[in-house]
């Protein structure tokens, strides 16, 4: 089969090394720009890492701008991300497989005001 890579090349721009690391990825997409689709979780393997985003196998063919939510465990119990994070390629290596490289997401604080819990009976 033909390569078919799904990308933009100008927007492939890595600010960290990448490493060679397999570990456990679960993945699903939840949020498509223009559609309201979350999928069911899927399995997967990573394929390389850096500390901005990773590569990773996957039967799902996900779209550039598609939001992922990632869980990366190594050796079962050690998580390594959980999170979301951004598909800025894909590539075709086979009829259901496809090399999804994706850019995490910084995860937002949620900050309350003390203000709002001053004057509320305790107990």
């Amino acid at each position: 089969m033909a390569d078919r890579t799904i990308e933009d090349p100008a927007a492939e721009r890595r600010n960290g090394e990448r490493v060679n690391r397999i570990f456990a990825v679960r993945h699903r997409l939840v949020r498509r720009p223009g559609s309201r689709s979350i999928s069911d979780w899927s399995l997967s393997s990573t394929r390389n890492m850096s500390h901005s985003g990773l590569l990773f196998l996957s039967a799902t063919s996900y779209r550039r701008g598609d939001v992922l939510e990632l869980q990366v465990v190594m050796s079962g119990v050690i998580d390594v991300y959980n999170g979301r994070a951004e598909v800025m390629r894909v590539k075709e290596i086979s009829a259901a497989a496809f090399d999804v490289g994706v850019k995490y997401i910084p995860a937002k604080l949620s900050t309350r005001s003390a203000k709002s819990h001053l004057g509320r009976p305790i107990g």
